[in-house]
């Protein structure tokens, strides 16, 4: 099994044996439950639950002839339009909420997250949820790598891709030294201006400020802490805004 596609069909959201019935049915076409399973080295029962999960979830499609159910796998394009109509509905269900959700508070909250589909659940739904030409400002190591520990290469291309679509703008600094490791073809991929940090402040995590939000990431282990509070965010915010204005600019 080609590894990268495990990956992006695990960042999809299937566990181990639906992406097993996946790709045996892709390589099968057009088959039965009994065939899959034959293939597959599943239980009957067992391969019949993740297709059928399969096909709820749109991945497949089934067709019942003289008593026997077939399965196929649905087109990627198809995947794709249904996912874009599913976030369709989702903005005008937003749209239709606005008014009411939390309309009596701002409420302050802090969330942890320490698994790999928690924190990359997390930042899918943040992003996809910024006003289009949002700034995001940041304090990142690249030594670190903590984004590398977290998301995958595919899925750090989704989030470029998806910045960009946005016109989302970052602003990042980074410890002095460090903006050659940086690759190229991801500065290239979004709208960024990059300074870097004085030389005594030495960093090993990475901060993303988003509205009032604070979120602090560590890669080894996953771990992030999103915070949501008025006063220490913007207190935090106003040191992020002196080492932006002595900063040395480097992109």
């Amino acid at each position: 099994m080609p590894v990268q596609l495990k990956k992006i069909l695990k960042e999809l959201g299937l566990k181990d044996n639906a992406i097993k019935v996946y790709l045996a049915l892709t390589e099968l076409g057009e088959a039965p439950a009994s065939r899959v399973a034959k293939k597959v080295g599943l239980p009957r029962t067992t391969t019949i639950d993740n297709l059928e999960h399969l096909a709820s979830e749109n991945y497949l499609s089934t067709n019942h002839y003289k008593g026997m159910t077939y399965y196929w796998v649905e087109s990627p394009k198809t995947l794709q339009t249904i996912f874009d109509h599913k976030r369709t509905l989702a903005s005008s269900l937003e749209e239709s909420l606005s008014e009411l959700y939390r309309s009596e508070a701002n409420f302050p909250f802090a969330n942890i997250y320490d698994t790999q589909k928690g924190i990359k659940n997390f930042i899918e739904k943040l992003l996809i949820n910024l006003p289009a030409k949002s700034v995001i400002y940041t304090i990142d190591a690249p030594h670190q790598g903590n984004y590398q520990k977290i998301f995958s290469e595919d899925f750090n291309r989704v989030l470029l891709s998806l910045k960009k679509k946005q016109g989302i703008i970052t602003k990042t600094l980074v410890p002095i030294g460090t903006f050659a490791g940086i690759d190229n073809k991801k500065l290239s991929a979004q709208n960024i201006e990059i300074r870097e940090l004085p030389k005594e402040i030495n960093f090993t995590a990475s901060i993303w400020f988003v509205g009032n939000l604070l979120v602090l990431f560590s890669g080894k282990p996953p771990f992030v802490v999103a915070c949501h509070h008025q006063a220490i965010v913007g207190s935090v915010k106003s040191i992020y805004d002196y080492f932006w204005n002595i900063g040395n600019k480097k992109y």
